[in-house]
Order: structure tokens, then C-alpha cells, then sequence
């Protein structure tokens, strides 16, 4: 159980940061599907900073820049070019899968993945007060928790939140009242990046320690299908992102049982499935 509680986290710690940068494009009247190419050039400039400086503070400044860069791309087309974002998106996430793999071959000479004697893991937590099933975690497990927590109050209790439902719903009222909405949208994009480069730091250099080639292993677009299962509720967002990390974790655990690869790989995009199909006959019913 123990394991399975353990596992459970790890794959919910990155989903779960990309989901909730995610949440608040959405509630600002942006949908950034593009956070699949994010998450893969993030986790790459993470091994590369922490490769050159033997820092793991160095990777995650690394991968936040990274995605930076990328989600500023973004915004321009997004938000100021009022692009379609479906077009956009994509062509990113075809953009930042290519550039990793570009990336890795002109840097460190190699195709499929990259290793480094000179990184540095990046810390877990251990404490004598805290119960074995959480002792141990990822530094940034914790760092996701208190990310959360902040966001909910912020998101239900502060102008901030509200502003941001505003730009959303109603971006002429927000106009009409000073409020600038390209700058909330152009920082909350910014806000997601820098939690994109969190969770592909935490997935090359805590939850693994290395880079390969396709590592991302589709997160950015579970955690976009989060998102749009939330639509625009932290809450929702969050449910379904635990969801969807037992079932990969579930996944993982089927295998070990003697459950065919292919079987048990296919649990969490099957219940991501189910869950969007649920959450759209139950907002059905309730219009």
C-alpha cells in the first residue's frame, strides 16, 4: 500500500503543478494545450543547467527559463496576435518535442538519452516527525502542496481571483474598470511556465535522473484534460489530476501482477476518457 501511495505521488506531483498553472489560463479565456512541448524542453534544461553547474538549483533555473521562452511564444500568438490556439498549441508541441531531441544531439552527441555523473539529484525531505508514507518525499512534492494551497486561497478570497475569473468571462467589464486584460493573461501564461519548468525539473532530475527522449510520456496532455475536467475550478482540476495519477500509478502496479504492458498502459488514458465524458453529461443535466 505503501508503494502504491508512494508511486501515486510521484505521478501526480508533475501533473498536478502543469494542471494548475493550466486552470488559470483557462479562467482567463485561454486554453494553453501547448504544455506537452513545455514540459519536454523544460525537463531537457534542467539536466543541461544542472549538467554544466552540477546544480540542481541550476537546473530548475534552467527549465524555467525554457518554458518561459516557450509559453511567451505563446502568449504572443494567443494573446496579442489572437491566433487560434488549437493551431498554435499543436505546432508548439511539435515545435518543443523536435527541439529536445535537436537540443540533445547538438549538446551532449547522443539520440535517445543523456546521463551525467556531474548532476545532482534534487533533495528529498526527511524529517524525524513525519509519518514513513510521506518521509522522503521530493522537495518539490512539498513545494506542489504549498503551490496548491496558495492558489486556493488566492483563487476564492483575494481581487487577484477574481480578476482572473473577469478576464474570462466578461473582458469588457474588467476593460471598462482599468484593468488591462492582455497584462493578467500574458502573467498568468508566465505563472504556468514557471510551474511547467517545476514539474519538468522535478521529472529529469528527482524523478528520474537523466534525459530521454520522450520522457514527457504524454503529461502535458493528461494534465491539459485535467484542465478542461475542471473547467476553471482548482478543485475539479485537482480531483481529476489524483485520479489520474492512481491510474497510472495502478498501471504500473497491473504490470508488476503479471497484467500484459499494453493493458495496463492503457488505464489512465481510458479513465481520462471516462472522466471527460462523465463531466460533460453531468453539465448536461445541470443546464
Amino acid at each position: 500500500m505503501m508503494e502504491f501511495f508512494q508511486a501515486t505521488v510521484r505521478m501526480v506531483t508533475p501533473l498536478m503543478l502543469i494542471a494548475l498553472g493550466g486552470t488559470w489560463t483557462l479562467q482567463t479565456g485561454i486554453l494553453n494545450i501547448g504544455q506537452e512541448g513545455c514540459l519536454i524542453l523544460s525537463s531537457f534544461f534542467a539536466v543541461l543547467g544542472n549538467h554544466l553547474f552540477g546544480s540542481w538549483v541550476a537546473g530548475i533555473a534552467f527549465a524555467i527559463c525554457a518554458a518561459l521562452v516557450y509559453n511567451m511564444l505563446f502568449a504572443l500568438f494567443s494573446v496579442t496576435l489572437r491566433s487560434n490556439i488549437w493551431v498554435i498549441g499543436m505546432a508548439l508541441n511539435i515545435m518543443g518535442s523536435a527541439l529536445s531531441v535537436l537540443f540533445l544531439k547538438s549538446f551532449f552527441h547522443v539520440k535517445g538519452s543523456f546521463r551525467s555523473s556531474n548532476m545532482v539529484r534534487i533533495p528529498d525531505v526527511e524529517l524525524d516527525f513525519l509519518p514513513p508514507w510521506v518521509d522522503g518525499l521530493s522537495i518539490i512534492v512539498w513545494i506542489a502542496l504549498f503551490i496548491l494551497a496558495v492558489m486556493v486561497y488566492m483563487d476564492s478570497r483575494t481581487v487577484t481571483g477574481m480578476r482572473l475569473k473577469a478576464a474570462g468571462e466578461n473582458e469588457e467589464a474588467l476593460e471598462a474598470a482599468g484593468v488591462q486584460v492582455w497584462r493578467i493573461r500574458y502573467g498568468v501564461i508566465a505563472i504556468n511556465a514557471v510551474l511547467v519548468g517545476l514539474a519538468g525539473s522535478y521529472l529529469s532530475t528527482s524523478y528520474l535522473l537523466s534525459f530521454v527522449r520522450g520522457m514527457s510520456a504524454d503529461r502535458g496532455w493528461m494534465a491539459v484534460a485535467a484542465v478542461i475536467f475542471g473547467n476553471g475550478s482548482l478543485g475539479w482540476t485537482a480531483f481529476a489530476v489524483i485520479l489520474f495519477g492512481m491510474a497510472q500509478a495502478g498501471g504500473f502496479q497491473l504490470q508488476v501482477m503479471g497484467v500484459p504492458s499494453h493493458v495496463a498502459l492503457m488505464l489512465p488514458y481510458g479513465l481520462v476518457i471516462v472522466a471527460l465524458i462523465t463531466r460533460g453529461i453531468g453539465k448536461r443535466r445541470i443546464s
